[in-house]
């Protein structure tokens, strides 16, 4: 039995008529008989009886009938998904980020452009470091990822600019330095901070180390925090300053006042990164989105490549 098979019968079941089925189908009548014959011999029993100058379904023939128009229903839905599913319009995206960046704008923009542009697709969001990434990329648990500093050099990822967000220094709301536009370095000489813990593994923790290196200016460090939105706490509490990133806004930062460093030209760069093996369509549509937002902006590279 081929599913063609079943399509003429339903065309011949509602047509009542062999000769227009037939021209309906565009095949020789002789032919679609043929075809008939076979399925009624094939199934053991009889799908049609002569009525007049038609013919019309037999008692099976209508419980046939009712149970084929369910069967190809599905299978014309099953295709359809089917071929979304390759488009990359429907399916599963898993995505991973720093938990730093949904306080971030940029990010909720990209999703609702996604979500904009292909309803469809069901994504899941999980947080993760930078190095957790990697190793979830390499083991095929996430399809991409967004990273603010690459752990090391690895051709086997890509990597896509996505955003780059300042980074600012953040004060207790109630500070005397709180109501200033702006600062110099020299104005936090002086000044308690919270900064990212080393074993934490944060991108912050990376950042901040390169940045700072070789500099004559170094933060007095009263208190390390894990996360940043640990430091965002500890700040908003009074136990010291910090840096971090641009957030207006955030209910996080209540408590907080961010102020540009004027000397201090400081930038998380935000990438999208995916292994390079990954055949998913929806990771082609999510890599089409961050291409429009960045106005085609480049091609890819290796991550850790410059």
């Amino acid at each position: 039995m081929e599913l063609r098979h079943l399509r003429y019968f339903t065309a011949i079941a509602e047509a009542e008529n062999m000769s227009l089925a037939a021209r309906k189908l565009r095949i020789a009548q002789p032919a679609l008989s043929q075809r008939m014959k076979d399925l009624e011999e094939e199934l053991s029993l009889a799908l049609f009886e002569r009525h007049g100058r038609g013919i019309r379904l037999t008692p099976a023939g209508r419980y046939y009938l009712e149970e084929m128009r369910q069967v190809l229903a599905r299978i014309d839905a099953a295709g359809q998904e089917a071929r979304q599913i390759q488009r990359g319009e429907v399916g599963s995206l898993r995505l991973a980020i720093l938990e730093t960046l949904a306080l971030a704008e940029p990010l909720p923009r990209l999703l609702r452009e996604l979500r904009r542009r292909h309803p469809g697709l069901h994504l899941k969001l999980v947080g993760m470091t930078s190095m957790a990434q990697y190793e979830a990329l390499h083991a095929h648990a996430i399809d991409a990822g967004l990273i603010a500093h690459r752990p090391f050099q690895d051709p086997e990822i890509r990597g896509l600019p996505v955003l780059e967000i300042p980074i600012h220094a953040m004060l207790p709301a109630r500070h005397p330095l709180a109501g200033r536009t702006s600062l110099h370095l020299q104005d936090l000489e002086d000044l308690d901070f919270i900064w990212p813990e080393a074993e934490a593994g944060t991108s912050y923790w990376a950042l901040f180390r390169e940045a700072f290196e070789g500099r004559a200016w170094r933060p007095r460090v009263v208190q390390e925090a894990s996360s940043f939105v640990t430091t965002t706490a500890l700040v908003a509490a009074g136990y010291g300053c910090a840096l971090g990133i641009t957030v207006p806004g955030s209910p996080s930062m209540e408590g907080i006042v961010q102020l540009p460093i004027v000397d201090l030209d400081l930038q998380m760069k935000v990438e999208l990164v995916w292994h390079q093996d990954n055949p998913s369509p929806a990771l082609q549509r999510l890599l089409e989105v961050v291409r429009s937002i960045r106005s085609g902006d480049g091609e890819p590279e290796p991550c850790g490549n410059t």
